[in-house]
């Protein structure tokens, strides 16, 4: 599911107009945390990483965090997995220096409350990393607590300039420079807006701060937002999806379509000849998926249709490129919920992303697989959903795929060539 997130900014509240006003937009729930900006940043930043983590849920959900002023700070700052867009209007750059025109007694917007902004607490932002590399000093200490690790002297320097430190494992592309990271699978869209009028903060500053990372966007308004219409083609674009329940199958032997129902997305493709191996690999890459099976001019021909979250999509992608390969063709359909279908070609050596988008006239299992596979008759379809339980070699052989689908272009291919290689070595013994 796509989740927004809206972190308010300076003197505002969680009940400020601006999260209403974009849930009224996207209509959709807009999470809106709240934070205590009289407390210093890392009790802050991890208030709203905290409240974040408790309403969403990280294994399928994509998020879209947005943010104004000091919210959209803390919105750039801010690193999740799931994260996969980050929008901010007129963010604060340089908190440290750029808050201290606040310092004094300040009074909040949302309740006419009174509270102190200390010297102390706009100094604690100084402590707060680059937030132009994806993965910046913030996440290595996150990956370090998780692994139960501490900064010693197994840590070592990798940047002197912009102070980052990468322990054992953790050696990335950084030190290429936070452009080449922008280009980087796992590093979400940032798009900044910055307004022609603001006079609270320096719009040229953040515009030579930001230029090389995010993307940016000049708009008419001042330093608080009043119409966020502008910016609503861009966050519904590739968003918004729903899920398969309110499908209808169309026909009788196209209900177990509906059993993917809670699914926002699904691959379909011909596994060639192979069937057998082919539903192997994919129980061994724990895929809930259908079989189709049916006819086309009186002859046998049979699909699958693998289910996943919009969250998973390029991962997903290069394991179904990888079945379709296996399986000697070169095409696969990708559905949303939202009745799109972009058909992928799949090359010899790489994925090629053209895509030819269809609606169907409605949200019709039976329409869509007659107009997906002219010709084509269905005739049963079978729905397979991932075990719970299984032998230790299988288990064995689910975690080895794992471990290879995180970092082969190819896992299937992969994955093949070493159960192959075993195969050899065990002959040998023998």
């Amino acid at each position: 599911m796509d989740r927004f997130v809206y972190i308010h900014g300076f003197n505002s509240s969680a009940r400020s107009l601006s999260g209403q006003k974009l849930s009224d937009l996207l209509n959709a729930k807009v999470i809106c945390p709240e934070y205590d900006y009289a407390r210093p940043f890392s009790e802050c930043m991890a208030s709203i990483r905290r409240q974040i983590v408790e309403a969403v849920d990280e294994n399928n959900d994509r998020i879209c965090v947005m943010g104004s002023s000091l919210g959209g700070f803390y919105a750039l700052q801010l690193r999740l997995p799931s994260i996969m867009h980050v929008v901010a209007w007129n963010p604060v750059v340089f908190p440290a220096l750029q808050l201290a025109q606040f310092l004094g007694r300040n009074t909040r917007f949302s309740d006419g409350q009174e509270w102190e902004f200390t010297r102390s607490i706009m100094l604690s932002y100084a402590q707060s990393p680059d937030p132009r590399p994806w993965r910046n000093e913030m996440w290595f200490r996150e990956e370090r607590r998780e692994r139960g690790m501490t900064n010693d002297a197994s840590c070592e320097r990798i940047d002197h300039e912009r102070a980052f430190s990468s322990c054992a494992g953790e050696r990335t592309a950084m030190s290429a420079g936070a452009s080449v990271l922008q280009d980087g699978p796992d590093v979400p869209r940032r798009d900044i807006f910055l307004g022609d009028s603001d006079d609270v903060l320096d719009a040229d500053l953040t515009r030579a701060f930001w230029q090389h990372s995010a993307v940016l966007h000049d708009i008419v308004s001042g330093h608080q937002i009043v119409d966020y219409s502008h910016a609503e083609a861009l966050l519904k674009k590739g968003k918004l999806l729903n899920d398969f329940s309110d499908w209808k199958a169309g026909e009788e032997w196209c209900v177990p379509f509906l059993k993917g129902g809670a699914f926002s997305m699904a691959a379909f493709f011909e596994p060639g000849e192979d069937m057998e191996n082919v539903c192997r690999l994919l129980s061994v890459a724990e895929a809930d998926y259908l079989e189709l099976h049916g006819e086309k001019n009186g002859a046998p021909r049979d699909f699958l249709g693998v289910f996943f979250y919009p969250r998973h999509e390029a991962r997903m992608k290069r394991l179904i490129a990888g079945l379709v390969r296996h399986g000697g063709k070169k095409r696969y359909l990708l559905l949303r919920a939202d009745g799109r279908v972009l058909r992928h070609q799949v090359a010899s050596n790489y994925l090629m992303d053209s895509e030819v988008h269809a609606r169907p006239s409605e949200r019709n299992v039976a329409a869509f697989l007659r107009n997906a596979f002219p010709g084509w008759q269905g005739k049963t379809l079978e729905w397979r959903e991932r075990r719970k339980t299984s032998s230790f070699n299988q288990a064995v052989a689910r975690s080895h795929f794992a471990a290879l689908w995180s970092r082969e272009v190819d896992p299937v291919e992969a994955f093949e060539r070493s159960v192959h290689a075993a195969d050899g070595q065990e002959g040998r013994r023998n």
